[in-house]
């Protein structure tokens, strides 16, 4: 069996918790691997309605012993087994990661450094900034592979826009009072090199009328903007909008099943 491996982000917020971990578990899913999942708490809902509009899973999925993603006691002395207990029935490897919500050394560090060694498993190891103890950063470069990335352009715990390439991820909840989140989308998407535009606001849980017709008439203009992944609420408000807006230009790529385009 490969080595695994074992990193570590440092994330500002919730959205950030949601947007980081609920790629990697979504990536493991894609990739045949069995994912446990330890310590959520309540974040458990907002991470499967993640999975579902990734598409990954279905609309009455849950998690069990026996499903994909698993969610397994914060206890680093049972691991070891559930890894080998996995890894029998045949994946080809398995994912860890949670949230760490308690300052200081995590127990399962050490555990998860000698398993990675052995297996193939890949970790991902959430702290938030905010729970570091002084020095703690420079702990967590040393006991682990790497740093996951999870830098936002933007990002005030209820709305966070990420740039992938040339696409912008708008998560999280955007009303037309948050008006600094209003201005990050802008700036970041008119400073864009002249071409289209796009947004991926497949995890963009809440935009009001106000917010909406703000971006579209202002970043909707030619060369065009286009959204992948919106709800069918959100690609209906879009089109109204746009008609009241001529001259912009926006295409609703993965268009939600039974729509028709005006």
């Amino acid at each position: 069996m490969s080595r695994g491996a074992h990193d570590y982000v440092v994330l500002d917020s919730e959205e950030a918790h949601a947007q980081v971990v609920g790629d990697f578990v979504v990536e493991g899913v894609r990739r045949g691997e069995c994912v446990m999942v330890a310590g959520l708490g309540t974040r458990e809902p907002r991470l499967w309605a993640r999975l579902r509009r990734a598409g990954v899973v279905g609309e009455d999925w849950q998690p069990s012993d026996t499903t994909v993603v698993r969610v397994v006691a914060p206890d680093p002395a049972t691991l070891p087994d559930l890894v080998e207990s996995v890894l029998a029935e045949g994946y080809a490897g398995v994912r860890f990661t949670g949230a760490i919500t308690a300052a200081g050394e995590n127990p399962f560090e050490e555990v998860i450094g000698r398993l990675v060694d052995e297996r193939p498993m890949t970790v991902l190891c959430p702290y938030f900034r905010d729970l570091l103890l002084p020095g703690q950063r420079t702990s967590l470069a040393v006991c682990h592979d790497a740093e996951h990335d999870a830098s936002a352009e933007f990002d005030d715990g209820v709305f966070r826009l990420t740039r992938v390439g040339q696409v912008l991820h708008l998560t999280g909840e955007l009303d037309s009072g948050n008006a600094d989140a209003l201005r990050a989308v802008l700036r970041t998407t008119l400073s864009e090199d002249g071409g289209p535009a796009t947004w991926d606001v497949t995890d963009l849980r809440f935009i009001d009328v106000g917010a909406a017709d703000s971006l579209v008439a202002a970043a909707a203009g030619p060369p065009g903007l286009t959204l992948v992944g919106a709800s069918r609420l959100t690609a209906r408000l879009v089109r109204l909008l746009a008609e009241r807006h001529p001259d912009r230009q926006v295409a609703l790529a993965d268009e939600p099943p039974g729509e028709t385009p005006r």
